[in-house]
């Protein structure tokens, strides 16, 4: 397959390419130099828990990180099971 470079480098995968290794937009790939060329691996998100982070900006004003994220998850859901009880 070819792809065309434009301006800053930047090349569009494929579509074939994107859906067979499941590349969707805002995801993150790692540039490999080597003796045969370029590769290009998709990183596959180890923490998904910081991708849903957006959910949290109601709570709380703080950059998102697993540890803030899974205090306001136990603190709403606490609250929330409070009020199912009473």
């Amino acid at each position: 397959m070819q792809a065309k470079v434009f301006n800053k480098g930047q090349i569009i995968i494929p579509a074939t390419l994107r859906k067979k290794y499941g590349i969707k937009a805002g995801n993150k790939v790692e540039i490999i130099d080597d003796d045969n060329g370029i590769k290009i691996i998709p990183i596959k998100d180890k923490k998904p828990i910081t991708s849903i982070a957006g959910i949290f900006s109601e709570y709380t004003k703080e950059k998102p990180t697993e540890d803030n994220i899974n205090k306001i998850t136990e603190e709403v859901f606490v609250e929330s099971f409070k009020n199912e009880i009473y």
